[in-house]
């Protein structure tokens, strides 16, 4: 059995011999209401006269996009919109978004929804201001070089974290690949969090974003790329979501507790834009390019079973996740506590009726299918390398048969 970390990397950080930097790109606001109050002063001040909104049909459903278009209609504010945005926005959807922005000669991007919404308007930023197709910009490809289109997020999930960071995923469906596309020039500039936003969210989402978010947190800690700047966001976003997730859950008018887990999502975005992530995404990706499961759930199912791959790389660390959930163990040693991670973490999903395995796609998951999944989950080069704990095809293969049970 392989015990090893990444190359390079100690079990516990050595502050002496590291070297980060980090930039606060995006400008937070946040609070209630802060999208009334707010968005036409931003729009005006950068006088922009015709605005392209991104959303999506459950965005426009619920209500929300009709209040966003009076706020702008009350400010004699213009704008497009588009609202077919997929669960995992295809390739294709962007290229169809930005010939409505270059149509509509629009000069913002508003991103009005999950983390979906997000990525469709990053990508629809990026080919506005470079040209080309957006797969073209994918990592490993070309690079953006371009200043692009403003982008004002605001997020209407409480697990995406996308509204603060420079990554957009996005889904090739003739390859049934995830694709990331990373660059500051896709940044939002501004990210507006107003938890009145997601006070109509059904619970299920609030249980799937909520654990994407606390993923965020948690694989960014534990990432080889964590450093004390993107800690201590990853240690107040996890506090703050396994305090206030199952309440949130379970009581939509329980407003502390909601916008406790929305401010959460946004410090955990900020967490993985300095920290990384790991294997769980690795994983997660295929599972939604290829069977179409919503990215917080993969997340949230194999979250347990990559803490019990990972959990030698740093004992201290994987305790004090340990304790945050069950503060029984805070009177163990931390090779007790963190023995019990994963199983600590398998409670916290059975509170939010997230499945613990797979089972219920009722996918017969042969073999062939299992390695296909592991080749991309390896070939995820904005994950995979900074797991903190090296893993191969065979350690792949056993994560996902084990979810597959």
């Amino acid at each position: 059995m392989d015990l090893s970390i990444q190359k390079g990397r100690k079990a516990n950080l050595e502050l002496h011999t590291s070297n980060f930097n980090s930039l606060l790109a995006t400008n937070l606001i946040f609070g209630e209401d802060c999208v009334n109050k707010s968005l036409p002063l931003i729009i005006q001040e950068q006088g922009c006269s015709k605005i392209f909104i991104a959303t999506d049909p459950g965005i426009v459903s619920s209500g929300i996009l009709d209040k966003v278009i009076d706020i702008l209609e009350d400010n004699n504010i213009t704008f497009e919109i588009f609202s077919d945005v997929e669960t995992n926005p295809l390739d294709s959807t962007v290229m169809e978004g930005m010939g409505v922005y270059v149509k509509g000669n629009c000069e913002l991007i508003i991103a009005l929804g999950g983390g979906s919404a997000m990525d469709f308007a990053k990508g629809v930023s990026a080919v506005v201001g470079n040209g080309g197709h957006i797969l073209d910009y994918r990592r490993g490809k070309e690079t953006l070089h371009k200043k692009c289109p403003t982008i004002i997020a605001i997020p209407t999930t409480v697990g995406t974290g996308s509204e603060v960071t420079p990554v957009s995923v996005i889904t090739d469906p003739q390859a049934k690949r995830k694709y990331i596309i990373a660059s500051p020039y896709i940044q939002p500039r501004y990210a507006m969090v107003d938890p009145t936003l997601t006070y109509t969210l059904p619970a299920h989402i609030v249980a799937s974003t909520g654990m994407d978010a606390l993923v965020h947190a948690i694989e960014s800690y534990t990432s080889n790329a964590a450093n004390p700047f993107s800690e201590s966001f990853s240690m107040q976003a996890m506090k703050m979501l396994v305090n206030n997730l199952p309440s949130s859950y379970r009581n939509n008018e329980d407003r502390e507790a909601r916008a406790q887990v929305h401010l959460a999502s946004t410090l955990a975005g900020f967490a993985f834009n300095y920290g990384k992530l790991g294997i769980v995404h690795s994983c997660s990706h295929p599972m939604s390019a290829r069977y179409g499961v919503p990215h917080g759930v993969a997340n949230a199912v194999i979250l347990p079973y990559v803490l019990e791959f990972n959990k030698v790389t740093n004992i201290e660390k994987f305790a004090e996740i340990a304790r945050l959930f069950d503060s029984t163990l805070i009177g163990t040693d931390d090779k007790e506590a963190a023995s019990q991670v994963s199983n600590v973490v398998h409670k916290f999903n059975a509170e939010l009726n997230i499945p613990s395995t797979f089972k219920h796609l009722n996918i017969n998951f042969t073999h062939p299918m299992i390695e296909e999944l592991a080749k991309d989950a390896m070939d995820d080069v904005g994950t995979f390398p900074f797991n903190p704990r090296k893993a191969n095809m065979n350690d792949i293969v056993s994560i996902y048969q084990k979810v597959f049970v």
